[in-house]
């Protein structure tokens, strides 16, 4: 019996000297920050430290084993649990903490509201903040996301003091959707007792470097949600559908842009990847770097080797293409009802293991949140899926007419997987301006060099000699209900300075309506049939105005608007700040039915940075892009002006209207006057000959 108990004290003792030292810890550990040569570095009981994190809860121990070392929350809910469980598998938490947020409802005007958060907020700090495991303080999430109440950011300061004053040990940040000079600028004036900042960034991961510097951060900053290129970020189907990255595209852009950035800025004390789990988020697979059953993707592999240098010794599937009819996503396809289509993955396994596919066919999700919000996932329709071979398949298209998406999940037998999914519509193509099925366009080209352009690089008034001025107020508004008079070479409402163009709106006492400002036009001085079209805008802030830089037919040969079209690089309106739109029109396909061409994106810094908002039309299509990323695409339907009247010559435009049908459907602000669009350049590159 002696003997035995001998035995297990040397075993609890040998699991012991196991576990890391900072998980017998039973005090907390100091965290600070250092500054070091050209950056920083975390110190953490005195050591550097740099965060190889990931957002989410689950599968940590997974985490701990592939190199990771730290999680992130977004909420002290389960934080005991969470923090015990760090602990003992060594691993550090940032803890989120719940601030109220406008979208939800929460108003910063309310002194009460928010003296009564800070009381609860304290509370859960108080309970918690002397843990081992813990590491920072998180401040809400995306604050800045559709805000109005710059006062959120002194309720941050005012946690992030209280914090500070109560728990001397940790590190405290608040998380940005984005990087934009707004709110830079307001942190800088109104948080001084943050730490450090913490950004949220997807597709634009490897500019972050260069836009913390450019916007004038000079702290330490780390990314605490970076993954795969947003559902806003790239194409999108005529039906509005996001086209996803198959689980290799993600793994290949996750390592590119990481190493690009976090891997190598020395102002980065390091971040946590999204999402370390699975959750449903336009599609099941788009964030998460594990499935349901809990597979994981190549996306793990590439995170094991950028946190310790070595990949795994069982790497997941490889998935070079998927197809549908022998089309891929992007070739925007549509279905008959009830008839059958084949399927095809092209895969390969690097350990040679023997692969088994599961097919999922799923309604397009209609439960579109933002901000991470939750959604419901859609149910699985059965029965219209047939496998033939690992890698073929046959779909039956549904009967009902609607969007769907076909998913295509590829295991190894050893928990590892590759996704990938395509969308579809069923129904006619002509709904959504499409050209037929299999139809095959021509490959068109651009000259590098511009033909036409206004680099807007003389100060002063625009250049007589490429543009004109639309006049006065006609047609009730332009015929829109707009409520700006257009005035005619005014310094107050435009003017070119320091290589930009300026058009001002303001109120107005003397005219018949009530805020004057400009629209140029390029109509016989830049008249185009085909090419690249390019602007680099900043939009205004506020509700109620509704910039536009687009295109109007010189000679209308087919009649007044709508049948002569119309082309809309760039519109925006202040009421959905995030959120531009590139558009055509025609007779058959336009806004007053309800039927037009549209598509839109959300972007952060909209009115504080610049994007840059293209169009190439040929005599094919015209496929919208905005920061390079093709976000629309209208086919010519080869059946008649009535559809596509863009085979003439159109001019440019660039206005900024105030109120309207659209600009004023949620009524003007009237502090934000004067409100400036400004503009860069516009370019003109000619389609070249085929």
């Amino acid at each position: 019996m002696m003997k035995q108990k001998l035995i297990s004290l040397t075993m609890l003792c040998l699991l012991i000297s196991c576990v890391p030292a900072w998980a017998q810890q039973k005090k907390p550990i100091k965290v600070e920050i250092e500054k070091i040569n050209a950056g920083y570095t975390i110190k953490r009981g005195g050591k550097p430290y740099f965060i190889k994190g990931a957002g989410g809860t689950s599968y940590i121990d997974r985490l701990a084993r592939k190199g990771g070392n730290s999680i992130r929350t977004w909420s002290t809910d389960g934080a005991k649990q969470i923090l015990d469980q760090a602990q003992q598998l060594g691993l550090t938490v940032t803890m989120g903490i719940r601030m109220g947020v406008e979208r939800h409802g929460f108003d910063y005007n309310n002194p009460i509201a928010v003296q009564e958060q800070l009381a609860r907020v304290r509370k859960e700090i108080m309970q918690f903040k002397d843990h081992p495991a813990l590491l920072a303080w998180g401040i809400g999430n995306e604050l800045n996301l559709h805000y109005s109440n710059p006062k959120v950011w002194d309720a941050v300061n005012e946690v992030a003091q209280m914090i500070h004053d109560v728990d001397p040990n940790h590190l405290v940040t608040t998380m940005l959707a984005g990087i934009n000079q707004k709110e830079i600028d307001l942190i800088k004036e109104k948080c001084p007792a943050l730490d450090l900042l913490s950004v949220q960034v997807y597709g634009g991961l490897a500019a972050v470097p260069a836009q913390i510097k450019a916007v004038g951060w000079e702290k330490p900053y780390m990314v605490t949600e970076w993954g795969p290129t947003g559902h806003w970020e790239g194409l999108q189907t005529p039906w509005k559908a996001s086209i996803e990255e198959s689980s290799s595209e993600k793994a290949e852009v996750y390592q590119s842009r990481y190493e690009a950035s976090i891997a190598k800025d020395r102002q980065c004390v390091g971040s946590y990847v999204f999402l370390w789990g699975q959750k449903q988020e336009r599609t099941p697979i788009w964030y998460g770097v594990f499935t349901e059953a809990g597979e994981e993707n190549e996306v793990v592999d590439v995170m094991e080797y950028l946190w310790t240098g070595k990949y795994p010794k069982n790497k997941a599937p490889h998935i070079q293409a998927l197809t549908l009819d022998r089309r891929q996503a992007k070739d925007m396809i549509y279905l008959t009802p009830n008839k059958t289509y084949p399927l095809h993955a092209v895969v390969n396994d690097p350990d040679n293991d023997k692969l088994t596919t599961r097919w999922e066919l799923l309604p397009e999700s209609t439960d579109l949140k933002e901000g991470g919000d939750r959604e419901a996932r859609p149910k699985t329709i059965d029965g219209l899926v047939k496998q033939r071979d690992v890698d073929k398949a046959t779909l039956t298209a549904p009967e009902k007419e609607g969007a769907y998406r076909i998913f295509v999940y590829i295991t190894d037998g050893k928990n590892k997987v590759a996704t990938a999914n395509i969308p579809f519509y069923v129904g006619e193509p002509a709904q959504h301006g499409q050209a037929e099925p299999g139809a095959i366009h021509s490959l068109y080209t651009f000259s590098s060099i511009a033909s036409w352009a206004d680099e807007f690089d003389q100060n002063g008034m625009p250049d007589t000699s490429k543009w004109s001025y639309d006049v006065g107020s006609p047609y009730n508004g332009w015929g829109n209900n707009e409520l700006q008079y257009y005035t005619e070479a005014n310094n107050e409402n435009v003017q070119v300075s320091n290589g930009v163009l300026k058009i001002t709106a303001q109120k107005s006492t003397s005219l018949d309506m009530p805020y004057t400002s400009t629209r140029l036009l390029s109509k016989g001085k830049g008249d185009f049939l085909y090419g690249r079209f390019e602007t680099r805008a900043k939009v205004p802030h506020g509700r109620g105005t509704w910039p536009a830089v687009w295109m109007l037919p010189s000679e209308w040969k087919y009649g007044g608007w709508p049948n002569s079209g119309e082309i809309d690089i760039l519109e925006h309106v202040g009421y959905d700040q995030d959120v531009v739109h590139i558009s055509t029109h025609s007779k058959a396909y336009h806004h007053s039915i309800n039927t037009q061409k549209t598509a839109k994106t959300k972007l952060s810094a909209t009115v504080d940075d610049f994007h840059l908002y293209r169009i190439d039309w040929t005599p094919d299509y015209i496929k919208g892009f905005v920061d390079d990323v093709e976000i629309f695409h209208f086919a010519n339907e080869k059946t008649g002006f009535e559809a596509w009247p863009f085979d003439q010559k159109f001019h440019w435009l660039i206005n900024l209207a105030i109120g309207g049908n659209w600009g004023g459907a949620e009524g003007i602000d009237e502090t934000i006057f004067p409100a400036v669009f400004e503009v860069d350049y516009v370019r003109v590159y000619p389609l070249l000959d085929q």
